[in-house]
């Protein structure tokens, strides 16, 4: 039974993570909450309610450290090294530029040990689902996601690890409270929770270095946007579609904002999408699971 503004966080415990640099997965108790922003863009619009069902949420986003253990236990090339590249951040903007992949900076500069704990850069939709299989794999779950070509199918109610549902990624990143009570995740003041582009100093921070919110999470509206699970359809927002959103649609949502972007970027309900095949600088991805 959902109590308003009750917020629960238990680290979970029912499966152990033995995988160095993998950040913890928070519990988060489901319930109903009022989705989007009555002032936001039309895309967030009309403010509505939906319920989530308890799931869990990894602490950060996966840093490079993390992501690093499973290209190498896995040989695993992404989307970027198999194709033209990603977009680096210079002085002129952003451009793509060939041979960049997750190994680098926002920058396009070979990352170095001080890095590690910087979020994944330069990955895509699709290197993040396999991500998610290999790490369901190594810790005996299901595989939620199965490609099959150029087409994924999705096992919803598999118990291993995937991408947030963009409305998990909402209640979470709100706290688990049923009425918004800050513009962050955290905070009404964006500098106590956020690196954004008033403070970053244009490029991408190590993880976990602003407060988190209520539920032990960090970074969610802010430092690099995140994948989520679900296929952007700006109609389909307000429509009773599931937890994974609409089933038809070529872009992917992305949620939370960058160091490269305003505050109004970082604001709870923004929303925005790219291609599952999309990779840039400011672009990372967290990890969710099903309570089983």
């Amino acid at each position: 039974m959902f109590e308003k503004n009750a917020w629960y966080i238990v680290l979970c415990c029912c499966c152990p993570f033995f995988l160095s640099g993998q950040p913890d997965m928070v519990f988060v108790k489901g319930g109903s909450f009022l989705m989007g922003d009555t002032s936001g863009d039309p895309d967030e619009k009309p403010l509505h309610r939906v319920v989530v069902r308890d799931f869990y949420l990894s602490e950060t986003e996966i840093t490079n450290a993390g992501f690093k253990v499973f290209v190498e236990a896995t040989g695993y090339r992404t989307d970027a090294e198999l194709g033209d590249g990603s977009f680096v951040w210079d002085s002129t903007g952003w451009s793509k530029k060939e041979g960049i992949h997750w190994r680098h900076t926002e920058f396009g500069r070979l990352r170095s040990g001080k890095d590690d704990q910087c979020p994944v850069l330069h990955v895509s939709w699709n290197d993040a689902a396999q991500y998610c299989n290999w790490r369901s794999k190594k810790e005996g779950l299901q595989q939620v996601y199965d490609f099959q070509g150029d087409t994924v199918i999705t096992h919803a109610t598999s118990n291993g690890y995937r991408l947030p549902a963009e409305m998990e990624w909402e209640y979470a990143a709100a706290e688990g409270r049923e009425i918004k009570t800050a513009t962050f995740s955290g905070d009404t003041r964006i500098g106590a929770v956020a690196w954004y582009s008033g403070n970053a100093a244009k490029k991408v921070h190590p993880v976990g270095g602003k407060k988190a919110n209520r539920l032990g999470l960090y970074d969610l509206t802010w430092n690099v946007w995140e994948w989520c699970h679900d296929r952007y359809d700006p109609q389909a927002y307000s429509k009773e579609t599931g937890i994974f959103g609409p089933s038809q649609g070529a872009l992917r949502v992305l949620r939370g904002g960058s160091w490269n972007n305003n505050s109004r970027h970082c604001r709870l309900s923004n929303r925005t999408s790219r291609s599952p095949d999309f990779r840039d600088g400011n672009l990372g991805f967290r990890v969710a699971r099903n309570k089983e």
